[in-house]
């Protein structure tokens, strides 16, 4: 993707990207080399084990995902430049309302 298509977006594309690879931080923070870690014993290292851990955390990127997903590819649309957009804005437009 260019830089220029996702500027508005970086943030939604990297939970989206955190979410593809879920798998890692969780394999990560239930290993034995994280658990015998000395970042277990802090707070912030306590604090981001428990938060990727909480299924709430999963099930909010998938809703911020989501909701953002229409938007951006409206916004995606807007911002070629090869070709007039108006004609194929209006049903992305749609589905992002």
């Amino acid at each position: 993707m260019r830089s220029s298509l996702t500027h508005f977006a970086t943030s939604y594309l990297t939970l989206g990207c955190f979410h593809e690879n879920k798998g890692a931080p969780i394999r990560m923070f239930t290993s034995n080399k994280w658990k015998s870690s000395r970042f277990t014993k802090t707070n912030d290292g306590k604090t981001v084990e428990d938060v990727d851990l909480e299924k709430k955390f999963w099930t909010n990127i998938i809703t911020c995902l989501k909701g953002a997903s229409p938007l951006i590819e409206a916004l995606q649309l807007v911002d070629l430049d090869q070709k007039p957009v108006m004609g194929l804005i209006y049903e992305p437009m749609d589905q992002a309302k």
